[in-house]
């Protein structure tokens, strides 16, 4: 079952591009596929996806206690990391654009990937403990 939770992907909007709405929206797509395929990877039955952003979540049951549960909580946040790096826009930007959701980019979807596999990993690991 997939739902959608607008404040959720609003909220992101606001903490992570400001003036690139539609590659927050690219990014926390790529986020939920990352947790449903990493949920696949380590053998889970996704039960549920709550599309929120960098609040979302995956409902996942069949998966072992300890690493595998931990990768499949973070699971969304490392393709994203994983996107970012691979576009090596970050590289190009001052340091102050990177933290400022408002900021004029060179490379937007490198930089707001990076953004939201940080945000979401602190949200799965607070969701996680």
């Amino acid at each position: 079952m997939l739902s959608v939770d607008f404040a959720g992907l609003i909220l992101t909007v606001c903490l992570t591009g400001l003036r690139y709405p539609l590659c927050v929206l690219g990014a926390a797509v790529i986020h939920d596929l990352g947790a449903v395929l990493t949920a696949l990877v380590f053998q889970g039955r996704v039960d549920s996806v709550i599309a929120a952003g960098a609040f979302g979540t995956a409902s996942v049951s069949g998966v072992k206690a300890g690493v595998p549960a931990v990768m499949v909580a973070l699971g969304g946040s490392l393709v994203n990391y994983l996107v970012g790096a691979s576009f090596a826009g970050a590289a190009w930007e001052k340091n102050s654009r990177l933290l400022n959701p408002g900021a004029v980019l060179k490379q937007p979807f490198a930089v707001i990937n990076l953004r939201l596999a940080v945000l979401s990993a602190i949200v799965a690991l607070w969701q996680f403990i």
